[in-house]
């Protein structure tokens, strides 16, 4: 027993932040890779032409 628990429900508990961190590494590399083929030459420029006009 660890800390009053059954050892298999110590580890089913115990793997969880493991599986949240390894799904949002996942998830984030596979945002990146789709961030960087899409063209958003279009929304930066729009971006900047706000950006001066505010001044």
């Amino acid at each position: 027993m660890i800390i009053g628990m059954p050892v298999s429900t110590f580890f089913g508990i115990m793997i969880w932040p493991f599986v949240f961190i390894t799904v949002a590494i996942v998830v984030y590399n596979v945002m990146k890779k789709q961030d960087e083929q899409i063209d958003d030459t279009e929304f930066e420029q729009s971006v900047k032409g706000r950006k001066g006009a505010a001044e």
